[in-house]
């Protein structure tokens, strides 16, 4: 580049550049500010200083008041107190306004860039700086080259800089590239957990009865299932228990139906605090429910089936007494849900006709 016939940009062209929003966020969006060296930049910086002969070498990100060196090769650049970070003018600025190569030999013979910072304080004398532009045009930064010797600059130098400038620039395309991809993936995954969400909620509400939270008629054959299979699988003992509310329609006629609902509601909070974490506590019907009592043997089901029974006779109940009956049925060998239901049920129709609030066994 001749200076002589192109004559530098002034200060406020310069702070205009730097300061252009959306040349800052692309900067931003690399993700690249402040981030630590990699090896990857500094190969480049490295094998540039090598076929250029350059004692120092940089990638400088050009944010808002500083520059960020991204990597840098340096005799003074892992010395302790040594900073990746400049204030204050740069060669790099007069870059991001022209958008193209500078190329200075000696600085100290240039009224403008005798001036910038660099020259006085570290003793640079030449410099060779290619953009580092988005598609859009946008100046994200430099690869930058500086000596603190008068020098010229070869042809061969600043294509060397030019080429590894478009390496770098691949380099910051594929990190955003992969930073979207991740973006987009994590994503996908949050879209992944909240349809499994909505699934789960909606076999919740697939499965649970909306009156008394518990299990419905649905969820009860499909427990009767899995349970009756891992029968076949151990041998292990199963029972089932029917109930139903004792006289339930003169306790509609008493409370009206919201009140028979609250007593519903109640009864299926003691069926539930009788029962273990492992027992299937449905409501099968109107006033009917079901447990699933697995590994549980005939004895066990009844003194399961008193207990409830008894909860339920203790309320409390302030405006009516309420009670249910109870049937009890064991898993008999070759026998399926269909035939262990209707035992259960034939034993609660029998605790019933002998006169209620009574556990019956099959």
């Amino acid at each position: 580049m001749d200076l002589a016939l192109s004559p530098p940009p002034d200060d406020a062209s310069i702070l205009t550049a730097l300061a252009d929003p959306r040349r800052l966020a692309a900067v931003q969006r690399t993700g690249l500010l402040d981030s630590p060296p990699e090896e990857n930049f500094d190969r480049l910086t490295r094998l540039a200083s090598r076929l250029t002969g350059a004692p120092v070498v940089f990638v400088s990100l050009l944010d808002q008041g500083r520059d960020y060196h991204k990597s840098l090769v340096s005799p003074v650049a892992e010395e302790p107190g040594s900073s990746r970070v400049r204030m204050g003018r740069t060669f790099c600025h007069y870059v991001a306004v022209t958008k193209v190569p500078l190329v200075i030999e000696d600085a100290t013979l240039l009224p403008v860039f005798r001036d910038v910072p660099s020259v006085k304080a570290m003793g640079v004398r030449a410099y060779a700086g290619v953009p580092l532009l988005t598609e859009e045009g946008d100046t994200l930064g430099t690869f930058c080259a500086i000596d603190f010797a008068p020098r010229h600059w070869t042809e061969q130098d600043i294509d060397v800089l030019t080429e590894f400038a478009h390496s770098a620039l691949r380099e910051i395309r594929l990190r955003m590239a992969l930073q979207h991809a991740d973006a987009v993936n994590q994503q996908l995954v949050e879209q992944i957990q909240r349809v499994d969400e909505l699934n789960m909620k909606l076999e919740e509400l697939a499965t649970t009865d909306p009156l008394t939270g518990l299990r419905n008629r649905r969820a009860f054959d499909s427990h009767m299932a899995q349970e009756l299979a891992i029968v076949q699988r151990r041998g292990t003992p199963l029972s089932l228990l029917m109930l139903d509310v004792d006289h339930f329609k003169r306790v509609n006629d008493t409370l009206g139906h919201d009140g028979g609902d609250r007593v519903l509601q109640a009864i299926a909070g003691h069926l539930k605090a009788c029962a273990r974490t492992v027992d299937v506590v449905a409501r099968v019907g109107g006033e009917e429910f079901a447990v699933i009592l697995p590994s549980t043997d005939e004895a066990g089901a009844h003194e399961v089936g008193e207990r409830m029974r008894q909860a339920v006779e203790n309320g409390p109940w302030d405006e009516m007494p309420v009670t249910i009956s109870v049937g009890v049925a064991t898993l008999m060998d070759g026998e399926d849900a269909e035939r262990i239901y209707g035992r259960a049920d034939a034993a609660l129709y029998a605790a019933k006709q002998a006169g209620r609030n009574r556990v019956q066994q099959a």
